[in-house]
């Protein structure tokens, strides 16, 4: 069931639905807002969402109005919210002003976004009229309830093509200024983390295919899966290639129309990396707490960290010689890793950043760091390269963010 939509997005749903169900795919559009789509998902009622939706750490760990936690893949859009309307008014809201001839701003937000966050946190309560869909946004402004709306960066003209479709015939302009940094990611139930890697592993390879540039046409000659979710799935990569092309042709088709493709959302080559930090959210909400008898719970209760680092080489003048890394070395990239160690220590004991104890692995030897995450005889692995087949053929594994680039290998924390 397609409902006849199109969109970014929409292509994004086709991608999972043809990698799961194949050439004969069929998938149904739910509609969702701010403030239901995490409700929704909770409960069973879709199996994805994918509707711009950013990943903050607090939706990572507890989202309030579902009360809990849910897995985001990789960023598939970097993006920023923008006020847009009125003329002197997106002028007013760009300045932060809300006094003179900007006394009567009203910004029509949505409630349950980061969107409404950010606002709370920039214009007085009474500037700020909150509304539960787009569609009341749109409305509002063409009856003069308010004279700004929000959009993201790369929908702001198409928000003006479709206020005038729907009857908006007043002056309108797009903002200047992104207020918010918006990694928009895929959405997934924290307890199955199975689909949660299938979803992960679809974009990949629609990111993937644009860079060895196999498109719609040539999806045939992209790679198969193996063994990653047995020999049913071996063409999911092409299935889902076949029914929407790769990243590139999705973004032209969609967006490029309407927002040029930022470098931000373009495919790295290997000569640059992405540090970006995720945005934290609402950091005022109240989690349950450590998982009883999780990691955090075992630290706590032991007084320090379990951290696994690579093992590395000391080159003398005659040979290379192992080395125990229990302390900081001339070896730059083992002193970052056991930093982030001492980080994690800090963060979880109290300001405590030595209670750490370092456990050196081979580089190579995953199977040995996922066997020691599984046993608890390490809770975290500093300086693991990034390797998606790992997160899958080995059970264990979970990869961070990276936080170095080194010889085309991206570099990150290894939990359970």
């Amino acid at each position: 069931k397609t409902d006849e939509r199109e969109g970014f997005e929409v292509d994004l749903c086709k991608a999972v639905a043809a990698a799961a169900l194949g050439s004969s795919y069929r998938y149904e559009l739910v509609p969702t807002t701010g403030l239901s789509r995490f409700v929704t998902l909770a409960g069973g009622e879709i199996d994805v969402l994918i509707a711009s939706t950013t990943h903050t750490f607090d939706r990572d760990v507890h989202e309030l109005s579902a009360g809990m936690g849910f897995s985001f893949s990789s960023p598939y859009l970097y993006d920023g919210m923008t006020f847009n309307g009125v003329p002197e008014f997106v002028t007013c809201a760009d300045k932060l002003s809300v006094i003179g001839e900007c006394a009567s701003i009203r910004i029509c937000s949505r409630i349950g976004t980061t969107w409404y966050d950010k606002t709370e946190d920039l214009f007085p309560a009474s500037n700020i009229v909150a509304e539960e869909s787009r569609q009341e946004s749109i409305k509002n402004l063409i009856e003069g309830k308010c004279n700004v709306i929000q959009t993201e960066r790369h929908q702001a003209s198409a928000s003006d093509a479709e206020l005038r479709a729907l009857g908006y015939d007043g002056p309108y302009a797009q903002g200047v200024n992104a207020f918010t940094k918006e990694p928009l990611a895929i959405v997934t139930r924290d307890g199955d983390p199975e689909f949660a890697d299938f979803a992960e592993l679809v974009l990949q390879s629609l990111f993937h295919a644009e860079a060895q540039n196999v498109t719609m046409m040539t999806a045939d000659t992209f790679t198969q899966t193996g063994d990653f979710f047995g020999d049913e799935y071996e063409d999911m990569f092409k299935n889902a290639l076949a029914a929407v092309g790769n990243y590139g042709e999705i973004y032209a088709r969609h967006l490029e129309p309407i927002s040029a493709r930022l470098k931000v959302d373009t495919i790295n080559h290997g000569e640059t990396g992405l540090l970006i930090s995720h945005p934290f959210g609402n950091v005022d909400t109240v989690g349950p707490g450590p998982i009883k008898g999780g990691v955090i719970e075992s630290i706590l209760e032991r007084g320090f960290l379990r951290c696994g680092i690579p093992l590395r080489l000391r080159h003398s003048n005659s040979s290379s010689i192992l080395e125990d890394a229990q302390e900081p070395s001339s070896d730059e990239r083992v002193g970052l890793d056991m930093e982030f160690c001492r980080a994690l220590s800090a963060s979880i004991l109290q300001r405590a950043p030595d209670n750490v104890s370092f456990k050196n692995f081979p580089a190579s030897e995953y199977g040995n760091i996922s066997l020691a995450l599984e046993n608890g005889d390490i809770d975290v692995y500093s300086g693991g390269a990034v390797d998606v087949s790992s997160d899958f053929l080995l059970p264990g594994m979970a990869f961070s963010s990276p936080y170095f680039y080194e010889g085309g290998k991206a570099f990150a924390l290894v939990t359970q």
